[in-house]
């Protein structure tokens, strides 16, 4: 009788050149998904600076009709010490203004109005954190606190420490900004009458005797069209801080509570992200310092552009390649102080046009 073998298969595992293959697709496939995740991080990051600005916005809308104006972005003349109409600048910006109306009540109770905003008796306002103000594409802003140090405080307890926070956004000074040191005569009522902007410095110049105290912005004098003029906008403390290699301190720019433009406010004088590096611009002839360059213009970490709030609530994405005049070609001629002269000012492109509250441009959306 024959006997039936059972074959067995013999169990082997894999050989080197298939144990490569397999790591090699694990390889593609990573690297295929990957930019899709960071691609969707960042997706999410964006839409949550766009809420960031919405509620900026919103509570702006809220102040105008409690106030009846946008708030100021800097004020002369806050005090009676000095010439006519004071020397005492008031500093605190719009951001402080609006915490009244981002559930944050309390910082702007515990602010001494009447007082500069870097002084002791204000030293723990400037140390909050609003996190409305923080970008998440932004990293390095969020959660940044300065503790303060003896001899920041301004005034006569100027031996202080003045803690403070960060923001990663910017109110809209306009093209061309003037503004003024604590008792800069050289900045005239023309001049500081000419910014074009949602935010500046209101009252009168210091050391002037005549002439009409500047005013905040009311809606109605936004004749350009609230959905045509940027109200607030992305400028990140990231970017801002690559200023700090001349040797400023490393919390420089950006503090949340001030009216400063290389603080609180910005300028469209360039485009958005234009300077990507300090390195590529320091040896650069401009119009501007080159501080002034970098810490005043819009910026943000979204690829390819930047989020901007108008006046009528809403946000766009402003794309880098916007339509902007050449700022090169500018000369900017400097006086005493913070004084400063603009000639061979180009014709403003889309970008500086929907800066300005009152121009007359007439801007259709597909131009932005």
């Amino acid at each position: 009788m024959l006997s039936s073998r059972r074959i067995r298969a013999v169990d082997r595992g894999f050989t080197l050149i298939e144990l490569l293959v397999v790591i090699a697709i694990i390889a593609v496939l990573i690297g295929l998904l990957l930019p899709a995740v960071q691609a969707a991080r960042e997706a999410a990051r964006r839409a949550q600076c766009t809420n960031n600005l919405k509620q900026i916005a919103l509570a702006m809308h809220n102040y105008v009709d409690v106030n009846g104006s946008f708030p100021m972005g800097d004020s002369w003349g806050r005090s009676d010490e000095g010439p006519p109409f004071g020397g005492i600048r008031q500093n605190f910006g719009e951001f402080l203004a609006m915490t009244q109306f981002v559930e944050q009540g309390n910082i702007w109770n515990t602010f001494n109005s009447s007082l500069q905003i870097f002084v002791y008796e204000n030293s723990t306002v400037n140390g909050f954190a609003v996190n409305t103000l923080w970008c998440p594409s932004d990293a390095g802003v969020i959660g940044l606190r300065y503790p303060g140090n003896q001899g920041d405080g301004w005034g006569p307890n100027n031996g202080s420490p003045i803690p403070m926070t960060f923001t990663s956004y910017g109110g809209n000074l306009g093209p061309l900004y003037y503004h003024a040191a604590r008792n800069d005569a050289n900045v005239t009522q023309a001049q500081a009458s000419s910014n074009a902007g949602i935010f500046y410095h209101c009252g009168v110049p210091p050391e002037q005797t005549t002439g009409a105290r500047l005013s905040p912005v009311k809606l109605g004098e936004i004749t350009d069209g609230t959905s045509n003029t940027i109200l607030a906008g992305d400028k990140s403390y990231g970017r801002a801080r690559e200023a700090a290699s001349t040797g400023d301190d490393w919390w420089g720019p950006n503090w949340w509570t001030s009216g400063w433009p290389g603080d609180g406010n910005f300028s469209t004088f360039f485009p958005p992200n234009f300077f990507k590096k300090w390195d590529a611009i320091s040896a650069q002839q401009a119009p501007l310092t080159e501080g002034r360059r970098y810490t005043y213009t819009a910026n943000s970490f979204h690829p390819g552009g930047a989020n901007f709030a108008f006046c009528d609530g809403s946000v766009k994405f402003l794309k880098d390649t916007i339509n902007s005049w050449n700022p090169w070609v500018i000369t900017a001629t400097f006086g005493g102080g913070e004084a400063v002269t603009f000639s061979n000012v180009p014709a403003y492109g889309v970008y500086q046009a929907l800066s300005t509250r009152n121009g007359g441009e007439v801007i259709s959306a597909d131009q932005f």
